[in-house]
């Protein structure tokens, strides 16, 4: 009687301890500070993670210069999707209503972006696919 009982009970017990962990895993964030740069004053924070696409909110105080400040924001995103699952390719879409930027994470080159979700589907060829190895020279040496 008792065996059965935990039989039953055991896949709600996973579905419980999975979903606490998943709620335990801290969300990104890069600070332009850490890095040392004086001039610039940019955080890039996860607000919202999904299974494939994670939300962020990227706050601009001081962009310091223009190249720089691209290359840490695209060397933020770059080190988000190796910590999501180590993905190369994303795409991205910038929401003009609340300012936040939507990051996809696609499993290969040319995979749908509508894959990820309505986001993604709706804006059609405005969430283009992006191999973030091409950037892969740079990153690594700013680290």
């Amino acid at each position: 009687m008792i065996g059965a009982t935990f039989r039953r009970c055991l896949p709600a017990a996973w579905l419980l301890i999975a979903t606490a962990a998943a709620a335990q895993t801290p969300l990104f964030v890069s600070d332009s500070k850490r890095n040392g740069d004086a001039k610039m004053d940019i955080v890039v924070a996860e607000v919202e993670r999904r299974p494939r696409v994670s939300v962020l909110d990227i706050r601009i105080k001081a962009i310091g210069s223009s190249v720089g400040s691209s290359f840490f924001l695209l060397c933020s995103v770059r080190e988000l999707a190796r910590q999501r699952g180590n993905f190369r390719y994303i795409s991205k879409i910038e929401t003009n209503a609340d300012g936040r930027m939507l990051i996809g994470f696609l499993q290969h080159a040319g995979e749908p972006a509508a894959n990820l979700g309505q986001e993604f589907a709706a804006a059609g060829s405005g969430a283009r696919e992006i191999d973030l190895e091409q950037f892969a020279p740079i990153c690594d040496r700013i680290r």
